[in-house]
């Protein structure tokens, strides 16, 4: 037989899950069975410049962003995966993967179908941007840029604030 649900402070029981975040017989807030832990705005970092992931990331953390940095498009995919961050910057040239192999195979996973990906690249190419966006980039950016001028245009992309989420 199960065990019927139970207000922590009044004990009455409820034959039904509770609907919502008080006890309907006494007015008690419930807590969640396992709390909630928020976590920052989460930005997955893929690119093969370890001086520029370095010096771009204390920018993004004192901001209030969380940076997981990525060396190479398979380390990238995979913390995609199991991360599910809320931005993803892309480097477009880089040994072994390139970034638009990377967007295509973050693209293809329905998870990360929404997740906004920017392309950056020191390619000033309209052959580069058009691929881009026809693997779902939701934009290109161009190299180079200072950690100010990438934090800024992050910020007007994801809105003027990090955001917290629940997991």
């Amino acid at each position: 037989m199960t065990e019927m649900p139970s207000c922590p402070y009044c004990g009455a029981t409820h034959p039904v899950v509770l609907a919502g975040d008080v006890c309907p017989m006494c007015g008690t807030p419930l807590m969640p069975e396992r709390p909630l832990r928020i976590r920052p705005t989460t930005i997955l970092w893929i690119d093969d410049d370890r001086l520029l992931l370095s010096v771009c990331t204390d920018p993004f953390e004192r901001y209030g962003y969380r940076i997981l940095p990525a060396s190479d498009g398979p380390m990238g995919i995979d913390l995609a995966t199991r991360e599910r961050p809320d931005l993803i910057l892309l480097d477009v040239v880089m040994f072994g993967m390139d970034g638009l192999e990377v967007c295509k195979r973050l693209r293809a996973d329905p998870a990360l179908a929404e997740t906004p990906i920017v392309l950056l690249t020191v390619l000033d190419d309209a052959g580069v941007r058009d691929r881009g966006r026809e693997l779902g980039a939701t934009a290109v950016w161009l190299k180079p840029f200072g950690p100010e001028q990438l934090l800024e245009r992050v910020s007007r992309l994801l809105g003027p604030k990090p955001r917290a989420a629940s997991l």
